[in-house]
């Protein structure tokens, strides 16, 4: 197992889109990021074991998961314009009295108001990026390239005044996968090679706050937190204990696919 067989794949609309599945109950990805946060040593000793949830309102900019004692905040690390394109042509999931259907996308190439979008793969727009660069497009006052519109808004995400637990949504995979540790470390040296600039950028502005890059692999949410440079393996999280993320990650696979988790 090395870095040149490693394998990407994005999660489904259903698992990332809030309420993307019709007739079930609202639901939003931070709800199952929630469950797995409350399953995790690590952040319930950072809340003295109290459990986190959600507030009540966010109209004042309350942060997604609290306890008395620590407060996060969940963001997705990944491009508008790819949660858009996810969003408008994905396949529509729908649930009635048992059944699950699976219907053709909100809108296709034969749409009346059909246009292609072009989506931001995030982590490889940063790939080859320097905090010079990064900055420089930050300082723009317009951007006309939609690459670096979407950058602009994941650093803006990543300017907020919080403890950002970062979901990466996708899950990485070797197609032999006979090695979890070496598989699970040369992901996490993947995902810091790509996001370093942008996390040094954070930790530049937001030094007392902390960070948290969290992605799946081998059937577990890798949690992990951004220290002196380096990401930080914090504890990897079997993704059986988030109930939410089960029932969507059941909705999502139909009856051809098998499952998605590779």
């Amino acid at each position: 197992m090395q870095y040149e067989n490693m394998k990407i794949g994005s999660l489904p609309a259903g698992m990332i889109i809030d309420n993307f599945i019709h007739g079930i109950d609202p639901y939003r990805y931070s709800d199952y990021l929630l469950e797995i946060v409350n399953a995790t040593p690590f952040f319930l000793e950072r809340s003295k074991g109290e459990v986190y949830v959600s507030p009540s309102s966010e109209a004042h900019g309350e942060c997604d998961c609290i306890s008395p004692h620590y407060q996060l905040d969940f963001k997705l690390i990944a491009s508008g314009s790819k949660l858009q394109e996810k969003s408008i042509f994905s396949s529509q999931i729908f649930y009635e009295a048992g059944v699950t259907y699976y219907c053709g996308s909100r809108v296709d190439d034969n749409s009346k108001n059909y246009h292609p979008i072009q989506s931001t793969r995030i982590f490889a727009a940063l790939r080859p990026l320097s905090l010079d660069d990064l900055l420089h497009i930050r300082g723009q006052e317009f951007c006309d390239d939609q690459v670096e519109r979407d950058i602009v808004q994941l650093m803006k995400t990543l300017e907020t005044n919080k403890n950002l637990f970062l979901f990466f949504p996708y899950n990485i995979y070797f197609d032999k996968n006979d090695n979890i540790l070496l598989g699970q470390n040369i992901a996490i040296q993947a995902i810091e090679a790509d996001f370093r600039q942008v996390l040094t950028y954070r930790a530049q502005l937001r030094p007392t706050k902390d960070t948290y890059v969290c992605f799946l692999y081998a059937h577990r949410f890798i949690l992990t937190t951004w220290k002196d440079g380096s990401l930080l393996f914090l504890d990897a999280v079997p993704i059986e204990k988030s109930p939410l993320f089960m029932k969507l990650k059941d909705f999502s696979e139909d009856m051809l696919s098998g499952d998605m988790l590779k």
